[in-house]
Order: structure tokens, then C-alpha cells, then sequence
């Protein structure tokens, strides 16, 4: 009786184990799938701003370029600012900004 126990309670120990293995590659696979899933939406968001920056570095360094580069996109209508609307820094933004403060008092008072 002694053999017959011996052979049934490796198989029932065998079997947990594979099971417990099995779970555990299922659990990690799963977990993978997951990162992928998140890392391919991020790289989609990357591509995006990435597009965009590029768009934004065309204009900036030649507004005649941009037209060229947008047709060749295929986005033939766009909008453009002023360079009179284009700021090198926040001191100059502010500076401007004074200005037309001073400017619109002005006509306010007159």
C-alpha cells in the first residue's frame, strides 16, 4: 500500500506546482501586455508632439518653408501669426504688453 501512495502524491504534488508555475507565467504575461498596451498610447502621444514640434520648428525658422512642408502633408489651409505677435522673451512680451496698456489709457482719456 505504501507504493501506490508515494507515486499519487508526487503526481499531486507535481501538478500544484505546474499549476502555481502556470499562474504565475499567466500573471506575468498579462502584466506585460498591459506596459505594452501603455507604452504604445504613450509613443502614440510622443509621435503627436513630435509632429508638432516639427511644425513649430518649420515656421519658426522659415515661414516659407512651412508652406512647402504642410502641402506636402497634405493640410493646405493653415493660420499663421504676425512676427509682430512673436515674442523672443517674457520681458519682451511684458514690455509690449506696457506699451499697448499705455497706448489704450490714452486713447481712454482723450
Amino acid at each position: 500500500m505504501k507504493m501506490f501512495n508515494k507515486p499519487i502524491t508526487l503526481t499531486i504534488i507535481c501538478f500544484f506546482l505546474l499549476v502555481i508555475f502556470t499562474s504565475f507565467v499567466k500573471n506575468k504575461a498579462r502584466n506585460l501586455e498591459k506596459d505594452i498596451s501603455k507604452l504604445k498610447k504613450n509613443i502614440s502621444s510622443l509621435n503627436k508632439h513630435l509632429s508638432d514640434a516639427e511644425i513649430d520648428f518649420t515656421y519658426l525658422s522659415n515661414p516659407g518653408r512651412v508652406k512647402k512642408y504642410l502641402i506636402k502633408k497634405n493640410k493646405l489651409e493653415y493660420s499663421y501669426f504676425e512676427s509682430s505677435r512673436i515674442f523672443n522673451s517674457i520681458e519682451h512680451f511684458t514690455e509690449n504688453s506696457r506699451k499697448q496698456t499705455k497706448i489704450l489709457k490714452k486713447d481712454i482719456h482723450d
